[in-house]
């Protein structure tokens, strides 16, 4: 009679563009992703670039090819069970290794699964799109398994015929404290102020109220910095934006985890105007609709973009890109009888988590 034997749990490696105290979504998400794991048995290491540290944190100085041979032996080294890249294309400083990184590994017999944060080709590099879109692709075919957050970037792994599982995203920040002091003269933002994110628009649209009702513009989170590898827009540019529309804008800096959700819930509404269009890509968006204000974004490119969460009573949307339907939107938002329900089961972090020990178990089982 054969006993059955405990399968050990597995040791995840992490490889991810930012990682905290770097701002950054990605790395926040990467970060929540750990702790839920850690809850369900699943130990876990960190490669990223940066200021980060700890004993779990590995960093590197450049994303350049040496990635290739130094992965391999930090699996070995680390008694890595499966390699787990956090993609997204703006991230490690747009080189090709990490899209070449899956192929490496599978020649190595080294499990690798890919998550993609968003397949949309880089911004400021629209010559560049088509060739970074199919070697996207070929990251996707290299890896054992791939996973998408939403349902765009699941159609367009469907149409190339590629297996992907969708594995929504939980909210960057933990709920807020109870009964906060709301600013009703007062709208948030939240995250890098990038011209993506609609931060223009919103600033034109605060504008186009009337001067006694128009509230203050709170930008929560850190600036950012401006580069060819992202759309950051100047803070001497929003500055010289808001005073030619006679706003106010106010900014906090950047705030640990609690005092940016409390930040968000003091907010009379927040604004987040996708250019793209809102959908379940944005870590900040789960963030802002946890809070209990209302929250204004932008329609989806398709109806089922949002999900569940396009059902939420607090989430107002308008059409991309319009300023006077984005004013009338916040105005309705200021003036809304409070109205919530909790986020989805899907988008909580236990249920995140869950899924991808599954995951990794299956891949695990199967590479025997």
């Amino acid at each position: 009679m054969t006993k059955n034997v405990s399968r050990p749990s597995p040791t995840v490696l992490f490889i991810t563009g930012e990682y905290p105290p770097t701002p950054g979504g990605v790395g926040d998400y990467t970060a929540n992703l750990r702790l839920a794991l850690a809850g369900v048995g699943i130990n876990s290491f960190v490669l990223t670039a940066g200021a980060a540290g700890g004993s779990d944190v590995r960093t590197v100085r450049s994303w350049g090819w040496s990635l290739l041979r130094s992965v391999p032996s930090l699996v070995e080294e680390l008694g890595i069970s499966l390699v787990h890249i956090q993609y997204q294309a703006g991230a490690f400083a747009m080189h090709p290794a990490v899209n070449l990184l899956p192929l490496r590994l599978r020649r190595r017999g080294i499990q690798v699964v890919t998550t993609f944060h968003d397949l949309r080709p880089p911004y400021l590099f629209p010559k560049a799109g088509r060739t970074r879109s199919a070697l996207m692709l070929r990251t996707a075919r290299w890896s054992h398994h791939a996973i998408v957050t939403n349902p765009a970037d699941e159609r367009v792994l469907d149409r190339a015929a590629i297996p992907v599982t969708r594995i929504p995203i939980g909210p960057n920040l933990p709920p807020p404290r109870r009964n906060p002091v709301v600013d009703m003269r007062s709208v948030a933002f939240f995250g890098f102020p990038a011209r993506s994110k609609g931060i223009e628009e919103l600033v034109r649209a605060v504008g186009a109220i009337d001067a006694e009702r128009r509230p203050e513009v709170v930008l929560i989170g850190a600036q950012g910095t401006p580069s060819g590898n992202n759309d950051v827009v100047p803070a001497t540019e929003i500055d010289w934006l808001a005073e030619a529309h006679d706003v106010i804008v106010r900014r906090t800096g950047l705030l640990g985890a609690s005092e940016t959700t409390g930040a968000l819930a003091e907010a009379g509404a927040i604004v987040l105007p996708f250019r793209s269009g809102a959908s379940q890509r944005s870590g900040s968006l789960l963030a802002a609709l946890q809070t209990g204000r209302p929250v204004v974004s932008t329609m989806p490119g398709e109806l089922d973009d949002l999900g569940a969460l396009a059902a939420l009573p607090q989430l107002l949307l308008a059409p991309t890109r319009g300023v006077e339907s984005l004013r009338d939107a916040i105005l309705a938002a200021l003036h809304a009888e409070q109205s919530f329900s909790p986020l989805p089961e899907e988008c909580r972090w236990q249920s995140i988590a869950a899924r991808h020990r599954d995951l990794y178990r299956v891949m695990l089982a199967g590479a025997d």
